[in-house]
């Protein structure tokens, strides 16, 4: 791997700004300076900018500067070659610019008709941001990705209900890994869970975090809350008899059968996190009135890595590298949109539910 120069830090500063936006010197120095570790004079950064500028690089307009398409082709092929040395936050925001117009019809396809929250990065923060101005966040074309992306917008999470239903449109089973827990246990906690499913005659689909977890989504036809339903009794006191409680306790009760076939290894307390650094945690509490959840084909903010679909078979092999952006896009030209939730009834593991939380 080699060592950035200041060269390829400039470059970076303007590769993540959208084409024809230019900046002012000032901005590109203090970007340099942070960046490269040092400081820069206006005279040196001046003097950078022109040597880029004869290269073909870069082009100056009313004393600001921007990234030439040929500077955008030169970065792209340069930045794998200096990647650990440059702004990682950077690589992040230039890289989801990158990646996301080759998904941009399946992301839409989980945000539609429902609010969604934006994780924005830059230098050292992020922020998970849920409204503009005084109204929640919708994402209803492929502009509205480019328009976040151009504010470093980079991890798509929606809501799991649709605005204005009172109930969830997708059961999301979140396995949540603490931190002494290896890759291959979670994996194993994850098709248990699957086979629990679908014996149960639910057609279940596995997706990566895009850290070190992995989630199952399942999609029921429409129904009605079961009769004989009551909410399984937790340490929190009484709950709301509803449809996010239901399928709340839907979580608890595959976690209830994964307990019997991998004792010891699972838990759906939320509570308490330092004791379970060593179990795989169901996660019911996202399943909630305005709880959200990471998009299929979304980046995850942290590690830059893709909340990419899974099948089955292809778990027990899996590793994180594998969601790397240009590796989902190549799997995405050839087989498209692979989550795919084909709705079930859900009757019979809705029995098994109902009489589970009676005990």
């Amino acid at each position: 791997m080699g060592k950035a120069t200041p060269e390829d830090h400039a470059l970076m500063t303007l590769a993540i700004k959208r084409r024809g936006k230019f900046v002012d010197l000032a901005h590109i120095q203090e970007k340099l300076a942070r960046d490269a570790g040092r400081g820069f004079s206006e005279a040196e950064t001046r003097e950078l900018l022109n040597s880029l500028i004869e290269r073909g690089l870069v082009e100056e307009k009313a004393g600001e500067y921007a990234i030439t398409d040929e500077g955008r082709k030169y970065f792209d092929r340069r930045w794998r070659e200096v990647r650990e040395e440059l702004n990682q936050d950077y690589l992040k925001v230039y890289r989801a610019k990158q990646y996301y117009p080759h998904v941009a019809d399946a992301l839409l396809e989980f945000c539609k008709d429902r609010y969604v929250s934006v994780f924005r990065l830059f230098t050292g923060r992020a922020w998970l941001q849920r409204k503009l101005g005084p109204r929640y966040i919708t994402i209803r074309s492929e502009r509205d990705i480019q328009r976040w992306l151009d504010v470093h917008g980079i991890d798509f999470i929606p809501y799991i209900h649709r605005i204005g239903e009172d109930r969830p449109d997708w059961l999301v089973i979140d396995f949540d890994a603490g931190r002494r827990v290896e890759i291959e246990q979670t994996k194993k906690v994850v098709k248990e869970a699957y086979q629990v499913l679908s014996s149960h005659g639910v057609e279940p689909a596995i997706k990566f975090s895009g850290s070190r977890g992995f989630q199952i989504w399942a999609q029921f036809e429409p129904h009605e809350l079961p009769r004989d339903y009551k909410p399984k009794e937790l340490k929190g006191g009484k709950r709301e008899r509803n449809m996010f409680s239901f399928y709340a306790d839907i979580v608890r009760f595959v976690e209830a059968r994964i307990a019997e076939e991998l004792p010891g290894l699972t838990t759906a307390e939320t509570a308490r996190k330092e004791e379970r650094t060593d179990k795989v945690l169901l996660d019911a509490s996202i399943i909630k009135p305005m709880g959200d959840v990471r998009a299929p084909y979304s980046m995850h903010y942290k590690t830059g890595l893709i909340s990419m679909p899974l099948e089955l078979g292809e778990l027990a092999r899996f590793e994180p590298e594998q969601a790397d952006p240009e590796l989902v896009i190549e799997r995405y030209d050839k087989r498209g949109n692979e989550f795919s939730l084909e709705p079930t009834s859900g009757e019979e593991l809705f029995e098994a539910v109902v009489e589970w939380c009676k005990g």
